[in-house]
């Protein structure tokens, strides 16, 4: 017998199966109807690296588009925030832990402030509330000033006496001498450790203003300018004064937002904390002092 033939298939009764390039028997229509490969795959729209590259591209457009300084602005208007907060809480128990009054000092030039104390428990802050706080340099003349003057009380109250018998110098003796150490200005110390250095506001943040209880007004930048100092009192019966602190941006370029851009601190008399918002907010200070 002669072997029969092999019968072909028809090629015409094969698909195009995808990525293969075989038809099967299973689609009898024309090849020229049969979708091919390429077709199919743009059928679907792009690709899932193409979704991916497009999506890449638009997002570092807009990186480069957008303001740089707005992100990196608000992140270290968070970090400098919650520091000066933090601050200010630890400032409110160091004084209680140490039995001593402090103070913290804020530098409008340069945006720092610092903790500093003193052993005078019973310093004198006026009759009436201040205008502005002295600076450094007003306190040391002050100082100055008071030790010229109080010599005069040591040659009022007499010489010295020197006691031949006991072998000893006797000096002079009043009330008033008596009393220096009391009438004296306070002489405050900064607090130099591990745990308080120099804390710094910028170089993009700054105080704009403040008020605290002994401040008749609010104490402004415009005012001051870059030599003025103020002054937040810690008391070591547990509290701290109340006070409004605005942090704005040093360098103002949109007077506009300026508002926008500026944060409020208040500060908790009696817990010693201090509650921050975002924009310029007006605080009445009289309100502690009309509830006692």
């Amino acid at each position: 017998m002669t072997q029969a033939k092999r019968r072909r298939p028809d090629p015409r009764l094969w698909r195009v199966i995808p990525g293969i390039g075989l038809r099967t028997p299973y689609d009898r229509r024309p090849e020229h109807d049969l979708p091919s490969h390429r077709a199919r795959a743009g059928e679907g729209g792009f690709s899932l690296i193409e979704m991916i590259v497009v999506i890449s591209l638009a997002a570092l457009m807009f990186v480069v588009a957008a303001p740089s300084f707005t992100l990196s602005e608000e992140t270290e208007a968070t970090q400098k925030l919650n520091a000066l907060a933090g601050d200010i809480r630890a400032a409110y128990d160091t004084t209680v832990l140490s039995r001593k009054p402090h103070r913290l000092v804020f530098a409008f030039g340069s945006g720092d402030y610092w903790l500093e104390t003193t052993d005078r428990s019973d310093f004198y802050m006026g009759d009436e509330k201040l205008d502005r706080d002295p600076t450094p340099e007003e306190i040391k003349d002050r100082q100055a000033a008071f030790e010229e003057e109080f010599e005069q009380y040591k040659l009022l109250a007499g010489k010295e006496v020197e006691d031949s018998e006991a072998e000893v110098v006797v000096k002079p003796t009043s009330p008033l001498l008596a009393a220096k150490a009391k009438l004296a200005p306070a002489e405050w110390k900064a607090v130099e450790n591990a745990e308080w250095t120099v804390r710094h506001l910028g170089p993009q943040f700054g105080v704009r203003s403040m008020q605290a209880e002994h401040h008749g007004k609010l104490q402004t930048f415009e005012e001051l300018g870059k030599e003025g100092f103020v002054y937040l009192y810690f008391f070591p019966r547990g509290y701290v004064e109340r006070a409004v602190i605005h942090i704005a941006p040093a360098d103002v370029e949109d007077k506009n937002r300026y508002d926008e851009r500026t944060y409020t601190v208040v500060t908790e008399p009696y817990e010693g904390l201090a509650e921050v918002s975002s924009g310029y907010q007006e605080v009445d200070l009289t309100r502690d002092e009309k509830a006692r």
